[in-house]
């Protein structure tokens, strides 16, 4: 669904960096009108509803999916949606609150797969909270309506050898390469998982949460175990996960989301003491975001000592713009014609498609990686032996020879440097060959 966000609005606003962020900025702020409209609804307190959603706009985890249009920028909007519509529908038992719920569920789905945890959270919080229920219309209505988003994933994987699947299996470790257990890369993985975690949710925020397990009765009040228990399982099943394998710190990023509303309520009821805590922690959070986001301000007083150049998040971020007008000056001084752009990286083949003049098709090849979405597209095997130009970028210090053998020969080679905050933080090598004969890729069967 990512693409199809982008294409509207890069039908609205243009091949724009505007168009793009856009969406992060759409989706981040529904989902704290969301946050705001679902503590209201559940607490009936204005001033709750308030605190839950400042709480919300200063945890690190939100920033990733508000400044960076990702697969989470959606996620967090239609997961929060369903659980508002799923409450709505659980406290005034009316079909159609089910209905729409289903629908903001679809929409979660087709944006991020692991959307579908609705449906066991919904069914375990039925068993605990009312047995007698689980059989009932309405929830079962939810479940149907949030099936249909089964079809087009069915089909489309049909007609693409089940990659969706495959994708998720190579990520739980269960299709590729695999190794014996190690038991510590095994407490290391676990111990990054619950770091990564709390960092995400913000240090400062941390007695909060405890305040909150201490204060809230979850196992007598439905309302907070409505909102704990999706924290719970998917925090559970990403912390099983890390005992085999590495887990991303943004995957399990969204079940946070009914954290700030609980956080809220207590602060709420608590003294002014907490409260004056949780506006320091507020503040100092959000103040520390806003140097890691934007630290170049900083640098004139030593911050590059703190966050080097090329350990900042945003480092990913710079040169593709100078790339892109790089390789456009190439193809215009050496009068090419007939050349196409590939890389090894497909985050370097994406960015040129979007910064060089006239969004060129792009291409990757596959010298060791996992599968990506260009192998679903036709790729360069379409210009061999038909005299094409091939202009090539990789973060190698030289070109492969797989790469160099595939042509008739190297026409020239040179370096690129990405500067960031003053300093070179990445280093690309660009070739230009003659003459496309066939590179051969390797496979690895991961995705």
């Amino acid at each position: 669904m990512i693409a199809v966000y982008n294409y509207l609005s890069t039908g609205i606003f243009g091949d724009t960096e505007f168009a793009i962020k856009f969406n992060a900025i759409l989706f981040s702020s529904l989902t704290a009108w969301v946050i705001f409209e679902f503590t209201h609804l559940i607490f009936q307190k204005g001033k709750i509803a308030l605190y839950a959603t400042l709480i919300l706009i200063v945890m690190p985890f939100f920033h990733l999916g508000s400044i960076f249009h990702t697969t989470d920028s959606s996620l967090y909007f239609f997961w929060i949606l369903a659980l508002y519509l799923i409450w709505k529908a659980w406290v005034s038992n009316h079909l159609q609150w089910w209905v729409w719920a289903g629908i903001a569920t679809v929409f979660g789905i087709l944006s991020k797969n692991i959307m579908v945890l609705t449906l066991p959270i919904l069914g375990i919080y039925i068993l605990l909270v009312e047995p007698k229920r689980f059989f009932s219309k309405g929830p079962w209505i939810y479940v149907l309506v949030s099936c249909f988003s089964l079809t087009p994933i069915i089909v489309w994987n049909i007609q693409n050898d089940w990659v969706t699947f495959k994708h998720v299996g190579t990520l739980g470790g269960v299709e590729g390469k695999k190794s014996g257990f190690d038991t510590y890369q095994s407490l290391k993985y676990i111990g990054e998982y619950i770091g990564g975690q709390l960092g995400f949710l913000s240090p400062f925020f941390i007695p909060i949460l405890i305040l909150s397990f201490r204060k809230l009765n979850f196992l007598k009040n439905p309302k907070n175990l409505f909102l704990l228990l999706p924290t719970l399982i998917v925090w559970g099943l990403f912390l099983a996960m890390s005992i085999f394998k590495n887990v991303n710190v943004n995957w399990p990023a969204f079940a946070m989301l009914t954290l700030p509303l609980l956080m809220a309520k207590v602060v709420y009821e608590a003294s002014s003491r907490w409260k004056k805590y949780t506006l320091f922690s507020g503040l100092i959070t959000g103040a520390l975001l806003l140097v890691l986001f934007f630290p170049a301000p900083f640098d004139a007083i030593g911050f590059k000592k703190v966050l080097k150049p090329s350990k900042d998040p945003m480092m990913r971020l710079a040169g593709y713009r100078e790339m892109g007008t790089r390789l456009d000056h190439l193809i215009d001084s050496l009068k090419l014609d007939r050349q196409f752009i590939f890389s090894d990286n497909y985050h370097v083949a994406s960015e040129m498609a979007f910064y060089m003049q006239g969004n060129p098709q792009t291409y990757t090849i596959n010298l060791g990686r996992r599968k990506n979405q260009f192998d679903l597209w036709p790729g360069i095997q379409q210009f061999e032996e038909k005299n094409y130009t091939g202009i090539y970028i990789t973060k190698e210090d030289q070109i492969q020879e797989a790469v160099r053998l595939g042509f008739d020969s190297l026409i020239s080679t040179e370096k690129f440097y990405t500067i960031h905050r003053g300093d070179t933080v990445k280093t690309y090598t660009i070739a230009i060959l003659a003459n496309l004969n066939h590179i051969e890729e390797v496979d690895t069967g991961e995705f």
